[in-house]
């Protein structure tokens, strides 16, 4: 029985050694078959993503509430009117609103890769919650300036931070940024296929 007991020993022994030199030995032994991408895969990877933030706009900003109050024969009632200054932060992102909409097309003839991308468009406009500051406040007794007047007013001006955004190149940067991602991701994917080595290019829709 105990001789039994060594032969199992080593026949263990020796497979455990067997295994080791096969994992150490396994690149020069086995060789990895070429992986085989197309279209439809590689399009796949993209679908997964549903929103594709490329880019943000983080403002610092002050506006100014002015509210007249009443008017009698075309003269102010005092004490009616209210206004303020408040100063408030927030941001704007753009990118890929819907990126299961990004194609993509291989041409084996000529080596290329095509990466077709939607429009870069604003995806949100927020303002931070808490960072408003009022400054130079009426102090008025009859018409108060309440806490809901601040928030509906800085929440009024979100579309004008959004055009402030667009039009100081928000949308060009995000444009620009996504098609660095689709293709840099793209080379990533094809690496080590059979459409490794094609050119990949990006085109996005006007």
């Amino acid at each position: 029985m105990k001789k039994l007991s060594g032969v199992l020993v080593s026949v263990v022994a020796v497979l455990a050694v067997l295994a080791l030199v096969l994992v150490l030995l396994r690149p020069a032994i086995f060789e990895r078959g070429e992986r085989t991408m197309d279209s439809a895969t590689i399009g796949g990877q993209f679908n997964d993503i549903a929103e594709l933030a490329t880019e943000e706009y983080v403002y610092s900003s002050v506006g100014k509430f002015d509210d007249e109050g009443l008017r009698l024969l075309g003269v102010r009632v005092p004490f009616t009117g209210k206004n303020f200054l408040v100063s408030y932060e927030g941001k704007v992102t753009a990118g890929i609103k819907d990126a299961s909409q990004i194609t993509v097309d291989v041409d084996d003839a000529d080596q290329t890769v095509t990466v077709r991308l939607p429009r870069a468009e604003v995806l949100d406009s927020t303002w931070t919650q808490g960072s408003s500051e009022v400054w130079d406040q009426t102090l008025n007794p009859i018409n108060q300036i309440k806490v809901e007047d601040v928030t509906e007013f800085v929440d009024s001006r979100r579309e004008l931070e959004k055009q402030k955004a667009i039009d100081g190149g928000l949308l060009d940067r995000a444009r620009a940024r996504a098609e660095e991602l689709a293709r840099s991701h793209m080379e990533a994917l094809i690496e080590g296929t059979n459409l490794e080595g094609y050119e990949v290019k990006v085109i996005t829709a006007r």
